[in-house]
């Protein structure tokens, strides 16, 4: 018993290092049958995504992917990490679950593009909030809110996903969802906006980013088992920038309103 919790434990505070390095490739939903004790998978993949949100350029780097449950209440997938501390079943078999969420948010550093010069470093920030998760069989949406607690001036994001799995074959699995976020006027600024000091530094005309929704996704996610223990996995996203993210000077001159993000890789389970 001992030998497992140490186990459990060093596996746990693994995870929470790579997650705190970087963003996981992948994230998977909480499985409709629960195990006890911890379970999920760890993995690495090989990624290319945008330099920045809105960039037109790419990078390609290693990437891990996180999916850590303890029992059917705590997880740990990809950046967030959350308790399911509230449950309910409709009438209908819809399966309600609802607690809070910490989420690393990404942050960005001017030398990441040529785009970015003059403007200022933002910082990587840890979120705060709660989700709500609603499952019916192979079908699930879940909405999240999400605050700013170390940086304040990044403000608040609501984010919305639908998805659906499907068991193509006796080895895959597929899964396509969609996904919506809306912004604060502060995240807007900071992640889009051009200030007097930062125009003065840049060149960059002065613009003012509000609140709204900045982006709609499409994601298409795969699983190919290996073996019992073993399987591969890819994943392919598309987001389209929207609004006030979309008219950034640093979008709409300098970069692209469509993102594109592809990873893939290989994972182990337990």
């Amino acid at each position: 018993m001992k030998f497992t919790t140490m186990t459990s434990t060093a596996t746990m505070g693994m995870a929470l290092l790579m997650l705190a390095s970087t963003q996981a490739a992948a994230e998977e939903d909480m499985p409709a049958t629960p195990s006890a004790g911890l379970h999920g998978s760890i993995g690495i993949g090989v990624g290319t995504r945008p330099e920045y949100e809105g960039a037109k350029d790419r990078k390609t780097r290693l990437t891990p992917n996180i999916n850590l449950f303890y029992g059917d209440t705590f997880f740990l997938t990809g950046m967030k990490a959350g308790a399911n501390l509230l449950r309910y079943q409709t009438e209908h078999g819809v399966a309600i679950t609802a607690g809070p969420l910490l989420a690393l948010r990404g942050g960005r550093e001017q030398d990441d593009n040529a785009a970015l010069n003059g403007l200022g470093d933002i910082d990587r920030a840890l979120d705060a909030g709660g989700f709500v998760r609603f499952r019916k069989q192979s079908w699930q949406a879940s909405v999240d809110v999400r605050q700013n607690l170390t940086n304040t001036d990044q403000g608040a994001t609501v984010n919305f996903t639908a998805g659906h799995g499907m068991r193509v074959s006796e080895k895959l699995r597929l899964r396509t969802s969609l996904d919506t976020t809306w912004a604060s006027s502060d995240y807007m600024k900071t992640f889009f906006g051009i200030d007097a000091t930062q125009s003065a530094n840049s060149g960059i005309a002065q613009y003012d980013a509000g609140s709204g929704f900045k982006h709609v996704g499409a994601s298409l996610m795969a699983d190919y088992s290996i073996n019992r223990e073993w399987a591969g996995f890819a994943t392919l996203r598309y987001k389209r920038l929207l609004g006030d993210a979309a008219d950034s000077p640093i979008v709409a001159n300098l970069g692209a309103r469509d993102q594109v993000t592809a990873n893939i890789g290989i994972k182990y389970r337990f």
